[in-house]
């Protein structure tokens, strides 16, 4: 471990030690270690004359690292929505090993990631591999923020073993708002056979965040909280990484994101990107579609108010919560018996800590891609500081998770 990052570790802990609600950091640093990086993202299209139009035409400067997920066997999957344009070869792609490095590889195929095909993957951020090695991939729709097309909007199982797709849903107006709507992410329960949305519904003022209750068995859904406190930004919410604005002309604004189950799946938590509220309610209501919104509204519990906003997070199976950290480059970490929250990893090097992914092993994945950099068009593809995109192992504190 560096020396750069010795000091940032006990300057979080530091941080945590000056506030009475808030745990000193632990003791024990978690093992990090870096397992794929990038300046620039590559392809693998099978298509040489397309790959090299791609480097040509220097369309890598419109395509951002996002989610990762890992299956059963190891295998790393990532999410590039297609924010910069329709350019961007895949928006879901495998990691695969080409001349000793990694690179992008359409998944689940090239015709599945091709633009303009409602059938086919447009704009994907979120998704989860349950414990069964089925893929719930959330397709936001949005290709460089213009409304859906009808259909685009849409949650797909694959089958990874078998290798195709065993159930859809399209998010219909009562859903989603096909302007407004921003699908973030999806957690899932195997065993109630239910997944949970955040929409962040950036592309409207007011944001129309909201969450969504998908229900597989009987493949409906329903969309709750609806431009609520507890799913909007908060009031003149401003935040900085590394001493900067994020966003130099105005604040960024995000409503609903980061979600988790907690181990037991009782309780679903999330976050609101511009906000330092932790919030959780009872599944047990979601998954009860005559519960009223009334109710609902008052089930919502504030759980902690956080020291930084979150971005992607996940549970153990004994409840305690890995909360990424934008405004201090790294991961947070709440204690499920204290509800102590404490530094988990910092690293100066851990920029826009974005999602989690469990993997075999018991170690968690995580992916970070300096999006405040990508948003200012602000980032260096030729000779950054530090890599842009990196994919990170880290030590597990508690019980794996895995999958639900």
């Amino acid at each position: 471990m560096s020396r750069r990052v010795k000091i940032a570790a006990a300057l979080g802990a530091l941080f945590f030690a000056g506030s009475a609600s808030i745990a000193a950091a632990e003791p024990a640093i978690p093992k990090t270690e870096v397992v794929a990086e990038w300046n620039r993202l590559p392809f693998d299209t099978g298509d040489a004359a397309a790959d090299k139009a791609y480097n040509d035409n220097q369309i890598y400067k419109k395509v951002l690292l996002q989610g990762v997920k890992v299956d059963s066997k190891g295998n790393m999957y990532v999410s590039t929505a297609r924010w910069g344009g329709p350019e961007v070869p895949a928006t879901l792609s495998k990691l695969v090993k080409k001349d000793g490095q990694w690179v992008l590889q359409p998944f689940p195929s090239v015709e599945m990631n091709k633009v303009g095909d409602r059938k086919a993957l447009q704009a994907v951020l979120g998704f989860e591999i349950d414990r069964n090695d089925v893929m719930w991939i959330l397709d936001q729709g949005h290709i460089a923020g213009q409304p859906s097309a009808p259909g685009a909007e849409k949650l797909v199982l694959w089958d990874l073993k078998t290798n195709r797709e065993i159930q859809r849903y399209e998010f219909n107006d009562q859903d989603s708002d096909k302007k407004c709507s921003f699908l973030n992410d999806v957690v899932v329960d195997n065993d109630k056979n239910f997944a949970y949305i955040t929409d962040s519904g950036i592309f409207c003022d007011h944001l129309h965040g909201g969450l969504i209750a998908y229900d597989a068995k009987n493949n409906r859904a329903r969309r709750v909280l609806d431009q609520t406190v507890f799913t909007t930004d908060e009031a003149n919410f401003h935040f900085r990484i590394d001493n900067q604005d994020v966003t130099s002309k105005s604040p960024m604004r995000t409503g609903a994101d980061g979600i988790a189950l907690s181990g037991d799946k009782r309780t679903l938590y999330w976050t609101n990107l511009s906000g330092h509220t932790l919030y959780s309610i009872d599944t047990a209501l979601l998954r009860d579609f005559d519960t009223s919104e009334a109710v609902l509204r008052t089930s919502v519990k504030r759980v902690a108010t956080l020291p930084s906003n979150t971005d992607g997070m996940t549970a153990d199976r004994e409840g305690n919560l890995y909360m990424t950290a934008l405004e201090m480059n790294g991961l947070m970490f709440r204690n499920a018996k204290t509800g102590a929250i404490s530094t988990y990893v910092i690293n100066p090097e851990m920029v826009w800590p974005d999602t989690l992914s469990w993997a075999p092993d018991g170690s968690l994945y995580l992916a970070s891609g300096h999006l405040n950099l990508f948003v200012d068009n602000a980032m260096d593809f030729d000779h950054p500081a530090v890599p842009n995109f990196r994919i990170w192992k880290i030590q597990a504190k508690g019980p794996s998770y895995t999958a639900h």
